[in-house]
């Protein structure tokens, strides 16, 4: 079934003019075209920048937002309680005043008390000041050596001044080390990103 997709997904009339095929493109007497199998190359390097990131993370922006002043919030422990845990979980973590005085009816505890629980145990669920510090800052360096090295790759290209010229004698355009490079390493971040999109700090919390 992949195999076959593979094949639907790169049919020549999909990226190429109708008088071209992917065999008009293969490699020859020293001229190199870009070629679907190049994208492999993504997924060695996105697995180079996830260990690269969490290097970076830890042996130096942590001590960097160490060095700046940066500090984590003291949390006080919830004291364990089965019956808002499992609401906290599975119904809101946000619960309104009527549910709390439900809530607190069942645990024997008072209204009061049930806030204070669910507001520490929410409390507990926000990341960190240094972990923000830490993605943030690995986010801005690969940005800002990326804006750089793009800059240094794309300069002296006529399509970044004249945008129709991308498609100048298209397909028989000669693949460049250089942006062979740059695109690939800006695929694999992003790729990275969508990997540990779950353990990220969330930018935006859902009402509730």
């Amino acid at each position: 079934m992949l195999s076959s997709l593979n094949e639907w997904l790169w049919q020549g009339k999909f990226w190429l003019p109708s008088t071209y095929t992917w065999v008009d493109l293969e490699d020859q007497d020293g001229v190199v075209y870009p070629q679907t199998r190049d994208l492999l190359a993504v997924l060695p390097m996105t697995l180079v920048l996830l260990a690269v990131r969490m290097s970076y993370e830890r042996f130096v922006a942590l001590p960097l937002s160490r060095w700046l002043g940066v500090q984590d919030r003291i949390r006080k422990p919830v004291a364990p309680n089965p019956t808002l845990e499992k609401y906290f979980l599975t119904q809101n973590r946000r619960p309104k005043e009527p549910q709390l005085a439900l809530l607190a009816t069942q645990c024997g505890l008072t209204l009061r008390q049930t806030q204070r629980w669910f507001r520490r145990r929410w409390n507990q669920e926000q990341p960190q000041l240094s972990k923000k510090f830490c993605e943030a800052s690995w986010k801005f360096l690969f940005y800002l050596c990326t804006f750089v090295g793009g800059l240094s790759v794309l300069f002296h290209e006529s399509w970044l001044w004249e945008p129709r010229m991308c498609w100048e004698n298209y397909p028989n355009q000669l693949l460049k080390p250089a942006l062979y490079w740059w695109y690939l390493l800006e695929l694999s971040f992003y790729i990275s990103l969508l990997m540990t999109l779950p353990f990220d700090v969330k930018r935006k919390v859902r009402p509730e």
